[in-house]
């Protein structure tokens, strides 16, 4: 049998206490300079400019510049072989081919002399 421990359990607060619901900040006109908006903030008195938005073409453009930049840092992690190495499996594609090739080289040679002596077979007679 398991000797338990029996201990009086109370309800824990929570961690972090539960937020107010947010209203939206309200918009006023756009500001001039960039194409941001201003947006006063509810709950103080300050006033917070947005940044633009970035259009289409240049959004485009840094997606590229990024997978540029990821392409090239993952080029530098790849451990390239040696000269000696790369001579060596090279002659070992070629050489698998070459053997593959004559296999079924021969293998089509058989089976085109199999299927022309069934052709000419007498049939019935």
């Amino acid at each position: 049998m398991v000797n338990k421990k029996v201990t009086p359990t109370r309800p824990q607060s929570p961690a972090v206490p539960p937020r107010k619901a947010a209203t939206p900040p309200k918009r006023s006109t756009p500001a001039a300079a960039g194409g941001g908006s201003t947006v006063k903030a509810p709950t103080s008195g300050r006033t917070v400019t947005a940044p633009p938005r970035p259009n289409a073409v240049t959004s485009r453009f840094e997606g590229l510049q990024r997978t540029f930049r990821e392409t090239v840092a993952e080029l530098k992690k790849v451990q390239w072989p040696d000269r000696m190495t790369t001579r060596n499996l090279t002659l070992v594609v070629i050489g698998m081919s070459t053997v593959l090739a004559a296999i079924l080289g021969l293998l089509d040679a058989a089976l085109t002399w199999a299927v022309e002596w069934l052709v000419r077979l007498p049939i019935g007679g």
